[in-house]
């Protein structure tokens, strides 16, 4: 370092959280550490977010600048511009509503020192409500040794990064509105290492206006972010994609249930149309035990069919035979040697094209041997112990999703592998990953309740209503 250059790089972008922005400041200047730059960034707000800013600027001038933006230019567009001004060696954003630990640039900064193969390194963190009343902690699992499918990526504020390693990677794409963690983590998981610390380094406060509590937008903003990485890693020879449909058509208590009319339509007709389109497959088969549904399918057109021997229906075969069938059939008969196979479910007609590609890219993202879709339960779950009931995600009782106790229910909607973990004895095998679908996307249309609630999901969609 010279001596006009500081170690680290700190940013605050605030708009209209000027009520929680002194807090912040106050953290960082209470730093243990305290060889840092801060840029604050007046992103078009409409309180005192500009007053406390120059309030904590004055007598700071050479350690503190601020930027401001008479419109709101956005999470990114802040970050690109903390990256183009920043002189540190180091780089990390904090949130206007958060706060740091007195701690928190010593013990970061000392990680990275220590571990030059490293470009980035989070810690863990306590939430708070909005007026500082502390909810709960947040421990992660510690990379490489707890958590060795790196899925699950670093928080966007109080992670430190090497400024050479934003440089490297392009700063932010700026056509992405929110979660600037997941793409930062996903550029620079097989780029650069990553590491954590296990100590709580910051205060996330949780309230309504929180970027953190719009789950809808932020599972779009990730799938929009994991499409733009996946694409970047494509070449002039791409694996060969089979899309798997089995279809039991046979069941005593659930007769015909594949061509059974839904919201006007034969069940199997959404499947169809969601393999349709999406370009992705260079194949599709549907595996059926029943004559029926294979000639519609052939009517339908667009898909390879195959009536599969009866005995696969049998109660005691389970799906993963069939699959592995259906994937030598196509291998046998129709010389169609497939490196991903994709499985899906007859029985979730609110499966989307995007979820689809999601679980593909998460295949190519993040080096997994298979991805399954689900939902996270956020209710409250017990297990049998030693004293009865022990609560598996006590979290929930105070509204917190932490790592430790998350639970994925699998919906069973898609499920992607590669051909060579595929194994009639068992689905899931090696290193597993995950997309999540929302809890009302993951209901199966087999009961008559589900059947109505779906039939009034698809009406709606089409704009329609149910009478």
């Amino acid at each position: 370092m010279t001596e006009t250059s500081p170690l680290i790089t700190l940013y605050v972008p605030s708009r209209d959280y000027g009520r929680f922005l002194g807090q912040c400041l106050r953290s960082i200047a209470a730093q243990t550490m305290q060889d840092w730059e801060l840029i604050i960034f007046d992103d078009g707000a409409e309180d005192d977010t500009l007053e406390v800013a120059c309030d904590f600027q004055r007598g700071r001038e050479d350690l503190v600048r601020i930027v401001e933006h008479r419109s709101g230019q956005g999470l990114r567009a802040c970050a690109n511009k903390a990256l183009e001004l920043a002189r540190g060696t180091y780089i990390m954003r904090v949130d206007a509503d958060d706060y740091l630990d007195e701690n928190a640039l010593l013990v970061l900064s000392s990680y990275l020192e220590a571990h030059p193969e490293v470009g980035l390194v989070y810690p863990n963190w306590i939430y708070v409500s909005e007026r500082g009343d502390v909810l709960g902690l947040e421990t992660r699992k510690k990379v490489a040794t707890e958590a060795k499918v790196l899925d699950l990526p670093a928080h966007g504020a109080c992670t430190m990064i090497r400024k050479r390693v934003l440089k490297a990677i392009g700063g932010y794409d700026t056509r992405f509105e929110s979660q600037d963690g997941h793409e930062l983590w996903m550029k620079t998981l097989h780029r650069f290492g990553v590491g954590n610390v296990q100590t709580p380094l910051f205060f996330y406060r949780k309230h309504d206006a929180s970027m953190s509590s719009d789950a809808d937008r932020m599972l779009a903003g990730r799938r929009e972010i994991k499409s733009r990485i996946a694409g970047g890693m494509t070449g002039p020879v791409a694996p060969r994609i089979a899309a798997i449909l089995p279809v039991k058509n046979t069941y005593s208590h659930l007769p015909n249930i594949a061509l059974e009319p839904l919201a006007g339509r034969p069940l199997i007709d959404y499947a169809l149309e969601t393999i349709r389109a999406l370009d992705a497959f260079d194949v599709c088969l549907v595996s059926a035990d029943d004559d029926a549904v294979v000639a519609h399918c052939e009517r339908a057109g667009g898909v390879l069919t195959h009536l599969r021997d009866r005995h696969l229906s049998d109660p005691d075969v389970h799906l993963p035979e069939v699959i592995e069938e259906a994937v030598e059939t196509l291998e046998r008969q129709h010389d169609i040697h497939p490196d991903i196979v994709v499985m899906l479910n007859v029985h979730c007609p609110l499966t989307r094209s995007e979820h689809i590609r999601e679980a593909l890219d998460t295949l190519m993202v993040y080096n997994v041997d298979q991805v399954l879709s689900t939902y996270e339960d956020e209710e409250l779950h017990f297990r049998h112990g030693r004293s009865g009931l022990e609560a598996l995600n006590i979290g929930a009782l105070r509204g917190l999703r932490l790592e430790r106790e998350a639970l994925f229910a699998w919906n069973g909607a898609v499920q992607v592998m590669w051909r060579d973990v595929l194994r009639s004895e068992s689905l899931f095998a090696g290193r597993i990953g995950h997309i999540v679908m929302s809890r009302s996307e993951s209901v199966q249309a087999k009961h008559p309740p589900e059947r109505e609630r779906i039939a009034r999901q698809l009406e709606q969609a089409r704009g329609n209503t149910v009478e």
